[in-house]
């Protein structure tokens, strides 16, 4: 690929915006899963150019691993379990770098596992790694769960493309447990560990993979199986919806950071940094076949089989998703649905994050304990606070 060999071109960008180099506003949205803005000015500080990405992030995970492994040898485990979250999501960062398998890769993943088991070990609720047999491997996921009596709704939070179960929900202020949910991440075929070990994504295997998700989740008896909602971010919002049109166990849905129809603007216009991990995802690097598959990639092929209330949620100028592509999609449901367009936010809506997400969280909720009126169509337009 052409676009490939433009590092002289990213280099200068990411020397003049850093972190947000290809990703407008994304600090935001990194902040709300946990980062420190101190941690992000030393990443930012020992950034030089593209390559330096990895070596930035490792450097501060391993500061952070360091002050974790002190705080554990004084019995401090509060502050343990912060810092080894803080180390996962940093070690977390630097493999999402590398776009195929390398020792390097594996190496940092490696890192980020061992830390967040040490997170799992000591923050104060149930909180688990999850491991299922999925075709000749393995899939990955966290589950979290509050410290009340069951049971209580569950949501089934799909992350996106350059997103890994580990960063999200925060532990140290999880949405889900404050509104007596429980949540489960999953790392599904191409993503994180899962890919790591060596699955990897094809037109129809992440909604198989989130079925498998929903046997083990509607299994626990701390879980009530007629309450499941599913969130799903960035191309998550592509993977979620074809979860929820293929098993009638999800209730309601939220796709966030749009993904919804064709992929031509995240793999053929945008940074060229998304079809290069796309591709790694796949396992398909013939452009040809890439571009064949990319192709029907699009939940124009299952939206009539959607019937669960639906909320779409995007900014305004989102770069890979556009408000008029959002606008189509809506048009196409024949659901209770509902659309929330943030002004003047791009993909990683970093400026209403906060608020976002406790929102999303509030309307699945709601879908699940409270019912929607079957006639649900609405848009909100939220008016930028500047």
């Amino acid at each position: 690929m052409t676009r490939d060999n433009e590092t002289w071109v990213q280099n200068i960008l990411v020397r003049q915006y850093g972190i947000e180099a290809f990703m407008p506003e994304v600090i935001g949205s990194i902040l709300e899963n946990g980062c420190k803005l101190a941690d992000l000015n030393r990443v930012i500080g020992r950034t030089r150019g593209l390559r330096s990405f990895p070596k930035a992030w490792r450097m501060v995970a391993g500061q952070q691993e360091q002050f974790a492994k002190e705080a554990e040898e004084k019995g401090h485990l509060e502050t343990a379990a912060m810092l080894y979250h803080r180390a996962a999501m940093y070690y977390g960062k630097a493999q999402l770098y590398f776009h195929q398998d390398s020792e390097k890769k594996l190496s940092m993943h490696a890192d980020l596992v061992r830390c967040h088991e040490k997170v799992c070990q000591y923050v104060p609720y149930r909180m688990e790694r999850v491991v299922l047999p999925f075709e000749d491997k393995n899939i990955y996921g966290v589950l979290h769960l509050p410290n009340i009596e069951g049971p209580v709704p569950a949501i089934l939070l799909v992350p996106g493309m350059d997103m890994i179960k580990e960063d999200k929900p925060n532990p140290f202020e999880n949405h889900y447990l404050q509104r007596g949910m429980a949540v489960l991440v999953m790392d599904g075929p191409g993503q994180g560990e899962t890919r790591a070990k060596g699955l990897k994504v094809t037109l129809d295997n992440y909604q198989k993979a989130g079925s498998k998700m929903l046997d083990y989740l509607t299994s626990l008896p701390e879980v009530d199986s007629e309450k499941i909602g599913l969130l799903g971010i960035s191309m998550g919002s592509y993977w979620g919806p074809l979860i929820a049109a293929h098993d009638s166990r999800i209730k309601a849905v939220v796709g966030a950071l749009g993904a919804y129809l064709e992929k031509d603007i995240s793999f053929k216009s945008a940074q060229p940094g998304f079809r290069r991990n796309y591709m790694y995802m796949s396992g398909i690097y013939d452009e040809e076949e890439f571009d064949r598959m990319a192709s029907q990639m699009t939940l124009a092929n299952v939206v009539d089989q959607i019937k669960i209330p639906m909320l779409l949620a995007c900014g305004e100028f989102d770069e890979l998703c556009p408000p008029e592509q959002v606008e189509k999609f809506f048009q196409m449901l024949d659901c209770p649905k509902e659309l929330w367009m943030f002004e003047d936010e791009f993909h990683p809506m970093g400026g209403v994050a906060p608020e976002f997400y406790p929102w999303a969280i509030d309307w699945l909720k709601d879908c699940l304990t409270k019912g929607v009126d079957p006639k649900l169509e609405k848009k909100i337009f939220f008016e930028s606070r500047q």
